[in-house]
């Protein structure tokens, strides 16, 4: 009867010791594992069913430094964002718009550009009434005669961003009257390799003259 007894005791024993919670900086711990503290993890850390996070939205990225420390990124005070937003402000632009680029000097190697949004108003004044007119044939005959096809993108040229705003075979108008305006462009700056994949190749598609044509999923995806 003792060594069952002896048994028994030892079985609840390892029981509690399974259902403690362990406290480190702290007497009351609230977890099975409750830091109050840094941890340094020197190796790998495994993650088991984690779960989902039930706590504050308030939430931030741990980055490395170059020193290997972990650290809580805080991108008001970071030299960079993962992800920026500019708003580039052209001013007393030629009629014909922004044909031959303007440089933003913003590296190519670690950002990526992307123009989601623009608008433009007349320098002078701020007039919103602008519209496009053909640059070719008679004066009477471009007041009548608005073009289509704006183009308002961003690319590469000698490793650096570019920025291009105009409007194909057309001029800015104010009425009758060619106008210089400001192009307000809206652009999202990407850093590279922080939270953007960049491919090295292009997807080149030949539609073959088709409308419609089905092709295989870029690489990556």
């Amino acid at each position: 009867m003792r060594k069952v007894l002896y048994f028994f005791s030892a079985l609840l024993f390892n029981s509690a010791c399974l259902l403690a919670q362990v406290g480190i900086g702290t007497d009351s711990p609230t977890s099975t594992l409750d830091v109050k503290g840094n941890v340094l993890v020197q190796q790998k850390l495994y993650l088991e069913e984690p779960g989902s996070y039930t706590g504050e939205e308030n939430s931030s990225f741990l980055v490395i430094n170059n020193n290997d420390a972990i650290l809580k990124y805080n991108v008001a005070t970071s030299s960079f964002g993962p992800i920026n937003y500019v708003q580039f402000v052209v001013r007393n632009v030629s009629n014909l718009g922004l044909r031959n680029g303007f440089n933003t000097k913003i590296s190519a190697d670690n950002y990526t550009l992307a123009v989601h949004g623009f608008y433009f108003l007349r320098s002078s004044d701020s007039n919103t009434n602008i519209s496009f007119r053909k640059t070719s044939g008679t004066p009477e005959d471009n007041r009548t005669r608005y073009i289509e096809g704006q183009q308002f993108y961003a690319y590469i040229q000698d490793g650096t961003w570019w920025l291009k705003a105009f409007v194909n075979n057309s001029q800015f108008y104010l009425g009758d009257a060619v106008t210089n305006p400001d192009i307000y462009m809206d652009v999202i700056i990407y850093r590279n390799n922080f939270i953007t994949k960049i491919f090295p190749t292009v997807q080149n598609i030949n539609m073959e003259g088709r409308n419609e044509k089905t092709v295989p999923l870029p690489a990556g995806f």
